[in-house]
């Protein structure tokens, strides 16, 4: 089994680190991981709104050029409402989403985070469906 995930970030070092996170939760949960990352917001949206549903995990940055995380969140609400619950923002600026998606329930890491707090809510986005064998 594994763990297909798409990390939008616009910085390489963010996308490295929650990449190695990533692998080291597959591995720590008998997964596959299958990981794809990008830079571009408006490459994300097409991504998103084309093969959205491929992914168990969509790793999302608030603060991106050009277009925001609440905005590329925003778009998918309109085409895509399926995987809205697959989203996890990553970002260290939580009140732009609270400011611009109050009435709506997120998942938010906030940078600074470590393994664990990543893995956590890894557990509660992917957990059922992707547990390991006993």
């Amino acid at each position: 089994m594994g763990l297909k995930a798409l990390i939008v970030d616009d910085e390489k070092a963010v996308q490295g680190i929650l990449t190695r996170f990533l692998q080291q939760y597959a591995l720590d949960h008998g997964l596959d991981a299958d990981i794809h990352t990008l830079q571009n917001p408006v490459e994300a949206l097409f991504e998103l709104t084309t093969a959205g549903e491929h992914y168990d995990i969509i790793l999302l940055d608030v603060r991106l050029p050009r277009m925001g995380g609440d905005e590329i969140y925003h778009a998918i609400e309109q085409v895509h409402q399926d995987i809205l619950d697959r989203i996890l923002f990553v970002t260290g600026f939580p009140e732009d989403l609270h400011r611009n998606l109050p009435q709506h329930q997120l998942r938010i890491l906030q940078k600074p985070f470590r393994y664990h707090q990543l893995a956590e809510m890894l557990d509660e986005l992917v957990g059922p469906k992707h547990e390991s064998p006993v």
